[in-house]
């Protein structure tokens, strides 16, 4: 299967014109060589977003976006490779191979099927009971107190269960529906008599995967008293794992890749609120804890999340938790504050729309909140007290992904506490030691950080756009390449994802492949990468110049470290200052020798 699945992803690959399939969606122009058109990702007036029929790949030089044909369609259609491999296969015509299916296979495949019909069936039978009930009329009654209109009732599917015991059962029963169906999909509990509605007198919302299908539901009560629970969801099963859905992302999925970010707040309700206010990028994660799939699905649209959670102890945790597994996944994180600790639902329905854009707008860094917020937690008035909170903060430092956002947080935390930076700076070196974590560059804190001169990250892009076209350069230069080394952990990245291409097929297109396998941030770097024209050339001559250029900026960076060790010793009195003179003065003749 998995030969007869290559052959077909690569015919796919080969028949698909990117030109022909990016037109379906985005209307394109001939300028040059490439074809230009305003990107689908985010709003914009100028077109920025290309298409390049001979790398066979596309980029948008406004928002970095970039890739393939696949990756195009698993952006624009917020699927799965292999989703996209179908779509493009059915586009062009081309038989998908499927292999025998176990019996079993089969009738799980078939029961998935009725459950989510039955799911459509109940929606339906909600939002006619919404409708046309006598109980429906105190339902929308409490729903327009909420400030939920019409148009968001339709939007939503928003219906109501009646306050009895089988209305429901027997409304689909009618229909077909089994009543061991109807308890599998969790919308009627098994009695003594026979199943019963489990959803009983509740404001019904359906519960949609990223695709639309209705997989649960969520229920509201009705009813003010303390015995019957506010909230009622359908259990987890097979179909509904609530780690891998996103309450709303179905509704606001145009206006989250339009805007490239997502506002996350924790219920239904919430969500739905901020639809009404005109929020309609707000998707919620239904007051489970953010899971690393929620992450992976909004990643695909947007590049920024807005952490919106209730502002009590729990929703606060909940925050410091999500920031960590967001920025795994590739995204910006802010976190939002809502005031008087009100939920955003309440807050928006008392101060509107305005007043929540502005918090939006004013919302702190992810990083920046998980460090004040553990600072809160902790007792930092005295030593011990920012000892823990120092501790309880280091193992977010190791998230980030560069030395240059490590020394500016450590600088800020050292602010906060009132501690020597350099104390800091140690206690995380011997946590980025432990963990496997490559040191900062920088020697002393207080020093300024050296960054990558532009000469040396343009050759480490250069080096890579060649070896991504001629794979088989790579074995030649490996030694020398992996001696230079590389400054931004992108770049690092994108090579050895090329080095294990190379393991695995010298001649398959790395550039194809390489968008599946990087993370976000590289994946939008190699985009960059292969939109450059390099000047042709003795690629091997190419290969050398980027590789001396890459030395340069190494030992530059390797001498400013020396030199401004040297000061610091001559300045504190230190003889190891005239160590460090001499170590520099080696390191610049390895410059001179380099041409």
């Amino acid at each position: 299967m998995s030969i007869m699945f290559d052959d077909f992803k690569e015919q796919v690959r080969s028949q698909a014109n990117i030109v022909d399939i990016v037109s379906e969606y985005v209307p394109l122009k001939k300028r040059g060589s490439s074809y230009w058109g305003c990107c689908p990702f985010h709003g914009e007036k100028t077109p920025s977003f290309s298409v390049s029929p001979d790398k066979n790949f596309f980029y948008c030089f406004g928002c970095h976006a970039g890739g393939d044909i696949f990756s195009f369609i698993m952006k624009i259609e917020n699927c799965t490779f292999q989703e996209a491999l179908k779509i493009l296969a059915n586009k062009l015509g081309i038989p998908i191979p499927e292999r025998e299916k176990t019996r079993q296979e089969i009738e799980r495949e078939k029961e998935a099927k009725e459950i989510i019909a039955a799911n459509e069936l109940a929606t339906r039978f909600y939002q006619a009971c919404l409708a046309k009930s006598e109980y429906g009329r105190i339902a929308q009654k409490y729903l327009a107190g909420r400030g939920i209109t019409p148009e968001i009732i339709e939007k939503f599917s928003i219906g109501v269960s009646l306050p009895v015991y089988t209305s429901l059962v027997k409304a689909l029963g009618k229909r077909g529906c089994r009543e061991e169906l109807l308890i599998k999909a969790g919308l009627a509990l098994k009695g003594r008599s026979g199943a019963y509605d489990k959803f009983r007198g509740r404001v019904m919302i359906p519960i949609e995967d990223a695709r639309g299908h209705v997989v649960g539901f969520g229920g509201r009560t009705l009813e003010q008293n303390a015995e019957t629970a506010k909230y009622m969801n359908t259990a987890e099963t097979e179909w509904f794992n609530k780690r891998t859905l996103l309450f709303g992302l179905h509704a606001a999925f145009k206006e989250i890749k339009k805007r490239r970010q997502a506002i996350i707040v924790e219920g239904y309700m919430d969500a739905i609120s901020l639809h009404a206010a005109g929020i309609d990028w707000a998707v919620a994660s239904m007051g489970t804890a953010f899971s690393a799939e929620q992450a992976k699905l909004l990643a695909r649209v947007c590049d920024e999340v807005v952490f919106s959670y209730d502002s009590d102890e729990a929703g606060l945790r909940a925050d410091i938790r999500a920031v960590s597994i967001a920025r795994a996944a590739g995204l910006k994180v802010k976190v939002l504050s809502v005031p008087d600790g009100k939920d955003p639902d309440e807050f928006v329905r008392k101060h509107g729309t305005d007043a929540y854009l502005k918090l939006i707008e004013n919302a702190s860094d992810g990083f920046d909140f998980q460090m004040r917020q553990t600072i809160a937690q902790n007792n930092v008035s005295n030593l011990a007290g920012k000892v823990e909170a120092v501790s309880k903060i280091l193992p977010f430092l190791l998230e980030c992904k560069n030395d240059i956002e490590v020394a500016g947080h450590i600088s800020r935390l050292a602010q906060l506490l009132t501690i020597d930076e350099s104390l800091i700076m140690s206690e995380y070196r011997k946590l980025a030691r432990k963990s496997g974590r490559r040191e900062p560059v920088t020697p002393l804190p207080q020093q300024k950080t050296v960054r990558a001169a532009g000469a040396e990250d343009e050759a480490e892009r250069q080096l890579l756009n060649i070896l991504a076209k001629n794979l088989r350069l790579l074995l030649l230069y490996r030694d020398k390449i992996e001696q230079a080394g590389f400054t931004s952990p992108e770049h690092e990245e994108i090579y050895n994802a090329l080095a294990e291409q190379l393991a695995k097929s010298p001649d398959g297109d790395a550039a194809s492949e390489l968008f599946r396998s990087l993370n976000p941030q590289a994946a939008a770097e190699f985009a960059a990468i292969m939109a450059k024209n390099v000047q042709p050339g003795d690629e091997e001559k190419l290969i050398e110049d980027c590789i001396r250029t890459m030395n340069k900026g190494k030992l530059e960076a390797l001498y400013e470290k020396h030199r401004l060790l040297a000061d610091e010793y001559e300045r504190l009195g230190d003889s190891r200052f005239l160590q460090e003179l001499a170590e520099s003065q080696k390191i610049k003749d390895a410059i001179k020798n380099l041409y």
